[in-house]
């Protein structure tokens, strides 16, 4: 029996989902080991946001999560496997990315659109949210296990301000000029990526 119309579509709808899923977690792990030698340089927390946005909150997570796991197990600095508490809040925090990158789908979309400098400013105050909650995060996950008193890990984050500042600077830039960009693009070419169900 040669499958309907209906079914086609499906298989191929279901392909393609598996396809850009792929090439989304092969995009992380390339642009992570590519400027891991780079510090405080970084691009993945833009890729897994997107992962969210483009592709939904499953395959987004899916994404963010698998990515960065590798990432950080298989890091050429060092395995997060010596500190299993460090793993968790990365993961945690890219799970947030990637969640944030989904719920924009509903309104970020149209505003970027219509009005890309607003949406600029959206968005690099979410870069810039995201990756102070990413410092902070892996900060305190790696210090309190270590046994540092709650006031010593307060001061080790506001220490590390200055050393986390390029990253934050780095994103927010990213976020608000790349991303807008991207978003924009899509639209126009793409638009069926902010129209299908996730």
């Amino acid at each position: 029996m040669e499958p309907t119309r209906k079914t086609t579509r499906q298989i191929l709808e279901k392909n393609r989902k598996i396809a850009e899923t792929g090439i989304f977690l092969a995009l992380f792990l390339g642009i992570a080991y590519a400027f891991s030698y780079i510090p405080n340089l970084e691009y993945i927390t833009a890729i897994a946001f997107l992962s969210g946005l483009l592709l939904g909150w499953k395959r987004g997570l899916f994404v963010a999560l698998v990515g960065e796991a590798i990432f950080s197990i298989a890091n050429p600095f060092g395995t997060s496997l010596a500190f299993p508490t460090l793993l968790m809040a990365q993961l945690i925090a890219f799970a947030l990315f990637a969640l944030t990158g989904a719920l924009n789908r509903k309104f970020i979309t149209d505003i970027a659109v219509t009005k890309p400098g607003l949406g600029g400013v959206i968005l690099g105050i979410e870069g810039l949210l995201l990756t102070l909650s990413y410092n902070v995060l892996t900060t305190a996950f790696y210090a309190l296990p270590s046994g540092f008193t709650l006031e010593q890990t307060l001061a080790t984050i506001i220490a590390g301000v200055p050393f986390y500042a390029v990253n934050m600077i780095s994103n927010t830039l990213t976020f608000s000029v790349l991303i807008t960009l991207i978003i924009r693009y899509v639209h126009q070419h793409y638009p069926h990526y902010f129209k299908r169900p996730e």
